[in-house]
């Protein structure tokens, strides 16, 4: 097939990344016993309580285990609706949209939202998912500054659209910050805009029984559209919507990436309810995590590492260096120790980092083993941070 143009155009893009040293794989770190994992985002360890594990299971009983169609063709069984019903107690919001994951409903709300004039002010740092939203929707991009709030009331100002909306996450993946939710919301005001958050790393942690960052920050009512996903805290799978009843409605007309996908099966529904009513009876363990985090991010402070502004449990351990981070990671996979290396494009050039995700399954004495290491690393490699 050398021949074909499409299949040259193939080879010419993994041929760059190969010779960039920035090609992407799938790792094969196995989870076996004494590894210790920093890369995954069950954050609360939920998959390790066996009694979210037994209720999912009294909760699925008798009911199908597989997926027939589209939920818009065929509702298949009342957990939907119940576990929609538990997320709206929970977020305290009038109506919630189920969707497959947080990607789908990012990308789906904002195809539907969006039309060809409508101006979207979004983060730079902001998650893919938004970005292809933006580009599915063949809106006007406009990207403000990272949490920079001067440069987005600048944009603003200059704007002459009629129809604007604000979008952000509210922690950032990557950078384990947070958005100035407050602020972001008093320029949606004076501006007539929209406003949109992705909560994907925020639930179950921030805020009255984990419902955000949004309610953390009571700025809950003044959010039009709140992005949240089953499969990080609650450890399970799916996105959802949270906001009026009337968008609800317009999303179940209008979102393709709802309509056109076959639905979640019932045994994931049961687990994300079992494991969300899990999260809203222990409400102290978002606190507890945010705790250990802390901690950890200060010991990284005095190896000599920056971490940048993270005050979540995200914790970004910065090299610059590709190489530096790939060689990092391979030294901690040589001692049992999962922490990622993400390069460009994933974060901007030269901003390499080992990305640290702090959750409740990381013993004290794991994490001294960690920072021991690390300490070693940068000693034999001489490496000035």
């Amino acid at each position: 097939m050398q021949n074909v143009p499409l299949y040259n155009r193939i080879e010419k893009a993994l041929s760059q990344r190969e010779s960039s040293h920035r090609l992407r794989v799938i790792p094969s770190f196995k989870n076996a016993a004494g590894n210790i994992d920093l890369s995954t985002n069950s954050y609360l360890n939920l998959q390790a309580e066996r009694s979210i594990s037994e209720e999912a299971a009294k909760l699925a009983e008798a009911r199908l285990h597989g997926n027939l169609s589209s939920r818009l063709i065929s509702e298949q069984s009342g957990l939907f609706t119940e576990l929609e019903n538990e997320i709206i107690s929970w977020k305290r919001c009038e109506s919630v949209l189920l969707y497959n994951s947080g990607y789908c409903a990012n990308l789906g709300i904002l195809q539907a939202v969006c039309a060809r004039d409508t101006e979207v002010f979004c983060d730079r740092l902001n998650h893919a998912s938004i970005y292809d939203g933006i580009a599915l929707a063949g809106c006007k991009l406009i990207r403000y500054s990272h949490c920079d709030m001067a440069d987005l009331e600048k944009r603003l100002s200059a704007s002459s659209a009629k129809e604007k909306l604000i979008v952000t996450d509210t922690v950032f993946s990557m950078d384990g910050d947070r958005a100035p939710l407050a602020d972001i919301c008093s320029l949606a005001r004076k501006y007539n805009c929209m406003v949109m958050v992705d909560e994907a790393h925020a639930v179950g942690i921030f805020g009255k029984e984990g419902r955000g960052l949004a309610d953390e920050t009571g700025v809950s009512g003044e959010i039009d559209i709140i992005v949240g996903t089953l499969s990080k805290a609650v450890a399970g799978l799916g996105g959802y919507f949270a906001g009026s009843s009337r968008l609800r409605e317009f999303f179940v007309n209008f979102s393709r990436s709802l309509i056109y996908s076959t639905s979640l099966p019932q045994n994931v529904l049961a687990f994300d309810l079992a494991a969300i009513r899990h999260i809203r009876k222990n409400s102290g363990l978002g606190e507890k995590l945010l705790h250990k985090a802390a901690a950890f991010r200060d010991c990284l402070q005095k190896i000599g590492f920056s971490t940048l502004n993270s005050s979540t449990q995200i914790v970004p351990c910065m090299l610059g260096d590709d190489n530096a981070a790939l060689d990092l990671c391979r030294f901690f996979h040589s001692r049992k120790i999962s922490a990622p290396a993400v390069r460009p494009p994933t974060v901007p050039d030269s901003t390499a980092r080992i990305r640290f995700s702090i959750h409740l399954g990381i013993e004290d004495d794991q994490m001294d083993y960690i920072l021991n290491q690390l300490a070693q690393w940068k000693k034999q490699n001489g490496f000035l941070s």
